[in-house]
Order: structure tokens, then sequence, then C-alpha cells
């Protein structure tokens, strides 16, 4: 998908994906009584390639669960295969969502463990309300000690700052409550999305400077407005320009 964000002197082409689950390969549909085939990175990483031609400078990012869904998955802890592709296709920045974390916090340590040892291209991970509990004596277990020392080894933060065409960008990204309750087993905490888009958004314009901000969700929408979490945090957070909305 693609959002433009343009003022009087600049325009900005986002690229954006979210909940690609593994689907590398196409896969084939009935529509109109016909079987038409749809889908896969190669797909993909050809319209990227066309929007790249008219703008080079475009931004490529997305939202969450990139990973689980096919049988691709079972290379996630020892090749990291889905953080390799995305890397080499261009993605500039994205997000976890709760199906990163389905194979605990062991699981996603050695993922990063492979993708950093790959040595190849890699995108920008960004994510801002997970914290890392200890326990009463200030001890963290080992399965999390072991995720926090790959989680800063591969180098993932709050947010990050990009600029494109001159504009300086600041991009974060969050998961949602009901997204993290699908993650019950990740071991570490996920606080409150709105508290905390709040607090990186002020950091963002007022300590940062930046001329856009960009949030990365995994949240979602919904139907009944009282648990569309990203429409709240867009009424709540109203200094986000862009909300890439993923789950």
């Amino acid at each position: 998908s693609q959002n433009v964000y343009a003022n009087d002197e600049k325009q900005i082409t986002i690229l954006f994906t979210h909940d690609m689950h593994d689907n590398f390969l196409p896969f084939k549909i009935e529509q109109e009584g016909k079987i038409v085939e749809l889908g896969g990175y190669a797909r993909l990483q050809s319209a990227i390639n066309l929007e790249k031609r008219k703008d080079p400078e475009l931004l490529l990012v997305s939202a969450g669960d990139y990973s689980m869904g096919t049988l691709f998955q079972t290379l996630y802890t020892s090749d990291s295969l889905s953080l390799r592709i995305l890397g080499q296709m261009g993605f500039d920045i994205i997000t976890f969502g709760n199906h990163e974390f389905d194979y605990r916090a062991d699981g996603l340590a050695n993922s990063l463990d492979a993708a950093v040892k790959s040595k190849g291209k890699l995108p920008q991970i960004v994510i801002s309300n997970v914290s890392f509990p200890v326990d009463k004596d200030g001890t963290m277990e080992d399965s999390l000690a072991s995720l926090k020392r790959a989680w800063d080894d591969y180098g993932i933060k709050e947010y990050i700052i990009i600029e494109r065409k001159g504009v300086k960008i600041g991009v974060f990204g969050i998961m949602g409550k009901e997204a993290s309750a699908g993650a019950p087993m990740s071991g570490v905490d996920f606080t409150d999305q709105v508290k905390k888009a709040k607090e990186v958004v002020k950091r963002l314009r007022e300590d940062e400077k930046v001329d856009l901000v960009i949030c990365l969700s995994h949240s979602g929408t919904w139907p009944d407005k009282s648990q569309s979490e990203d429409e709240i945090l867009a009424k709540k957070v109203p200094g986000i320009d862009v909300i890439i909305s993923g789950h």
C-alpha cells in the first residue's frame, strides 16, 4: 500500500506492508469463476522497484507480523529468513507484531542473532512500549536476558530519525493491547501504547525537532469504535502525522 505526505514544497512517498506472515510464495484463489494467482514476494519486489523508479527516496516500512504463517516459519530461529529477505528487498524500518514472539523470548533472540550473524542488509526495527522485567532482586530470567542481549546487538530502538528530501522524519513502533495479549508467553512487558506514544511524540517534536512523525502500530482497527485501538491512538495523540496500522 502507499501513502503520500505532502506540503507546499516537498512530497514524501511511504510504501507500507503489514501482516505478511511469511507468504513468500504466490497463492491461488478463485475470482469470478476463474483460478488466479496472487501475491508472493517476487510480485511485491516488482511493485517496490516500480515505485522506486518514480521516487528513489521513498520510505519503505512494515507494521509487524512479518513472520509465522507458512512452512517458512520453521527457519525463523535458525536462519531468520524473514528479516534477511525484508532487508534485501529494501525495507527501511519495521516493527514487531505479536507473532514475532510465537517462539517465546528464546526464539526471538535466536532469530535476531541469526539475522545479525548473516551480515546481510537488515531493516531497522523500532518498538517503544516493550520493557524487560526483573525480579525483586533485580535479576532478569535467563531467556529474557538472552533476548535483551540479542535486542541490543541487533540495534532495536524505540524510534529512529531518517531524512528524505530534506524532511526530518521520526518513526516509532508500538504494540497494542489486543495484539500483545496474543503473545502471552513472550516474557516481556508491553506498556500502554497511548501513554508511551505521547511520551515518544513529545520527544520527537520537542527534542529531536522532526518535521513528520510516523507510527508503525501493531494495534489494529475494529468495527466497534470503543475497541478500535489505532483510531483511539489517532484521536488521543494528535502529534502523530501517519499511523501505519497492522494487526
